[in-house]
């Protein structure tokens, strides 16, 4: 089994390292989402360090518009006073805002009538207590935060790279569809209407979004 993961003339990848791939892009998502970049780390980005795997999601049809945006919005990073600041600025306002006045990553506030840790958080922590997943106890997020539930695909893609089942492959499936596909598209155009300084918070939450959103 092969996947092509470029509309290019790139190799195509082994299921082992297709699965890899996405699970080291889920884990990227994840950790963006789940705590605001350092000083070191955002010098990393402007000097382009995110460059190569953009460009290569860019290849991909169904990536290339978010990922250029993506990559667009970390170059403008320079036109910024206060890059760092006013980045974290940007991550306090959409993610730790009161929900109701902000595009919060929480799955029940979308799928759940505003209900907060309702149903999606409940189910969202079966599976994690099913696969005996951890959440890091610095982490004081609830299991419905869209950190988490990335950080758990990245694992689930992990596990699957080293025994792969058409079963694990079909519930990793399931659980992208029913639990993130759905709401994912209404948090990122909330977030792409909100007022940030940069828009590199709102253009990864597309690229996120178009990434669970793929057949």
């Amino acid at each position: 089994m092969t996947h092509n993961t470029a509309a290019g003339d790139s190799l195509p990848l082994s299921e082992t390292e297709y699965w890899q791939q996405q699970a080291l892009l889920c884990q990227w998502f994840s950790t963006l989402l789940s705590k605001e970049l350092n000083e070191a780390e955002l010098q990393a980005y402007q000097a382009g360090d995110a460059n190569p795997l953009l460009d290569e999601l860019a290849l991909q049809p169904t990536l290339s518009e978010p990922a250029k945006r993506l990559h667009q919005a970390i170059g403008t990073l320079a036109l910024l006073e206060h890059p760092r600041l006013e980045l974290a600025a940007d991550f306090a306002g959409l993610f730790l805002s009161d929900a109701r006045h902000s595009p919060a990553p929480y799955a029940s506030l979308y799928q759940d009538k505003g209900t907060f840790n309702g149903p999606a958080a409940q189910r969202m922590q079966q599976r994690l207590a099913a696969a005996g997943y951890a959440v890091d106890g610095d982490f004081k997020e609830p299991p419905d935060h869209l950190a988490v539930m990335l950080d758990y695909l990245a694992e689930g893609y992990r596990r699957l790279a080293l025994a792969p089942s058409p079963e694990a492959e079909a519930d990793l499936k399931l659980f992208v569809h029913q639990e993130l596909a759905g709401w994912l598209p209404e948090l990122s155009h909330r977030a792409k209407n909100t007022d940030t300084a940069s828009d590199v918070y709102p253009a990864l939450l597309a690229l996120v979004t178009a990434f669970c959103q793929q057949p």
